[in-house]
């Protein structure tokens, strides 16, 4: 199972001296990466916790993984997540040790929302994916993928199994 989340609501400046991976979450997405942290634990989703998070190393991407994932997951920093493609991510993903069941990618737009539409068979997804139109800051995509290994990862075979 994958669950790919995009950081959530970021302020729209870096801080003095700064760039833009330097940008922090605003109050109100601050805020909102606590609430969905909440919800997690409450909620039994499928494949929670995540045995494993990659997040970009952009400060806001940091904070929304620490926030939602850190008492439950292995976070791991992977700098190549700042300004990947979807194929990139794909790479990325077929590196994932196959011991792990249950990954979440906290990446940026639009790589996340791509990658969120380029996994699912559309024939699996039920009508019409919740992503196709807008993929706002804080969604969450969790995609089972039919594969024995993540090095088998492809486009176009997952299914949608729920969008936060």
């Amino acid at each position: 199972m994958l669950w790919l989340l995009r950081h959530f609501e970021a302020l729209e400046t870096p801080p003095t001296g700064g760039r833009d991976r330097d940008r922090v979450l605003s109050p109100a997405g601050a805020e909102a990466a606590e609430v969905l942290a909440e919800t997690l634990q409450r909620e039994a989703l499928p494949g929670w916790p995540p045995q494993l998070v990659l997040a970009s190393t952009a400060a806001r991407t940091q904070a929304t993984a620490k926030t939602v994932f850190s008492r439950q997951a292995q976070i791991h920093n992977d700098g190549r997540l700042y300004h990947a493609t979807p194929d990139d991510v794909l790479e990325i993903l077929r590196e994932v040790p196959d011991e792990v069941d249950v990954l979440a990618i906290v990446g940026h737009n639009p790589t996340i929302q791509c990658l969120s539409l380029d996994l699912v068979d559309e024939r699996l997804a039920h009508g019409v994916h919740p992503a196709a139109s807008k993929y706002p800051p804080g969604m969450l995509t969790m995609i089972e993928l039919p594969i024995a290994s993540w090095s088998k990862v492809a486009f176009h075979e997952g299914a949608l199994v729920a969008t936060r």
